[in-house]
C-alpha cells in the first residue's frame, strides 16, 4: 500500500481538517484502523474496500463514498487490490459546524454532497491516478472553506474540544472539565455522550492516545517511558490503555506501523 499525506494550506480549513490522505493499493491487504478522535470522509476512485461488521461477523462492502465516525473501537478493513481512495481526516472540531450536527449518532444519514457536490467530487478525483498520485490540496481547501462558510458554529462544542486538547497531557478529570464549562459533572457526562457518542472518559482516552502515539512514532528518540509525560500515571497505565484501544502491547503496536501514519497498522 502507498499512502500519501498532505495538510491543508488555508488556516480556516486547518482548524477542521487534520490532513488529506491518498491510498493506492495494487495487492490485496488487510489493515486495522486505530481510534484516533478523527472523522473520516472518503471517496473511492477505483476499486473497493470492505469493513468488518462485528454484528454479522463478516466483511461488508463499503459505498464508493461515505463518512466513518470517530469511535473508541478499532476497525478491520480489507482491500482486494487495485484501489485508489482519497480520504479527508476531520478533527472533532468539525461537529461544532451545524452541517455536522449529530453526525456521530447519525453518520449513516449524512449526505456528502452537502459538503462536496458530486461534480466537485468528480473533478477532484479526475486528476488522481496511480501514475500521478498527487493530492489537490488547494482545490480541496477552496471547496471545503466555501462550504463551511455557510454554516453556524456551536461555540460550546468547540470550547470543550479545545479544553481537552489544551490539557491532554494532564490527568484531566470530568469534574474539572465540568467546572470549566460551568456545568455539573452529571450534565457534562450526558451532554458529551450526546454530542460525541462517547463518554467523557472514552473521549479523553482516544484523544490522548492519538496524541501520544503520534509523538512516539514521529520522535525517534522517544521511549515508552516518556508516555508518563502525556497524562498517564505511569508506564503500566499506558500499556494497559494501549492494549485496550489497539488490542496490542505498545511494542507490537508500534512494530506494525509500516505506513507513515500513527493510526493504521498492517495485518
Amino acid at each position: 500500500m502507498i499512502l500519501i499525506e498532505e495538510v491543508p494550506v488555508f488556516p480556516t480549513v486547518a482548524k477542521y481538517v487534520d490532513r488529506y490522505q491518498l491510498f493506492i493499493t495494487k495487492e490485496p491487504i488487510f489493515f486495522k484502523t486505530i481510534p484516533n478522535g478523527k472523522i473520516e470522509c472518503y471517496f473511492v476512485k477505483q476499486g473497493e474496500f470492505s469493513r468488518w461488521d462485528f454484528e454479522t461477523e463478516s466483511f461488508i462492502l463499503s459505498d464508493t463514498s461515505g463518512i466513518l465516525p470517530a469511535t473508541n473501537k478499532a476497525t478491520f478493513y480489507h482491500i482486494p487490490g487495485n484501489t485508489i481512495c482519497l480520504n479527508i481526516k476531520f478533527k472533532l472540531t468539525i461537529i461544532s459546524v451545524s452541517l455536522f450536527k449529530e453526525l456521530l449518532t447519525n453518520w449513516q444519514g449524512f449526505k456528502l454532497t452537502e459538503l462536496i457536490p458530486t461534480v466537485e467530487q468528480k473533478n477532484i478525483l479526475s486528476d488522481i491516478t496511480g501514475e500521478n498520485p498527487i493530492i489537490p490540496v488547494h482545490q480541496l481547501d477552496i471547496i471545503i472553506e466555501n462550504c463551511l462558510d455557510r454554516y453556524h458554529v456551536d461555540l460550546k462544542i468547540d470550547k470543550v474540544i479545545q479544553l481537552i486538547k489544551g490539557q491532554i497531557t494532564d490527568q484531566l478529570r470530568v469534574v474539572d472539565l465540568a467546572d470549566k464549562m460551568n456545568m455539573s459533572p452529571k450534565s457534562m457526562e450526558r451532554w458529551i455522550k450526546k454530542q460525541f457518542n462517547l463518554s467523557p472518559k472514552e473521549l479523553l482516552q482516544v484523544m490522548r492516545f492519538e496524541h501520544v502515539s503520534y509523538e512516539l512514532k514521529n520522535q525517534p528518540n522517544s521511549k515508552l517511558v516518556d508516555s508518563i509525560t502525556y497524562g498517564y500515571y505511569d508506564q503500566s497505565h499506558f500499556i494497559k490503555e494501549c492494549r485496550k484501544i489497539t488490542g496490542y502491547s505498545p511494542k507490537i503496536f508500534f512494530s506494525k506501523m509500516e505506513l507513515p501514519t500513527n493510526d493504521i497498522i498492517i495485518e
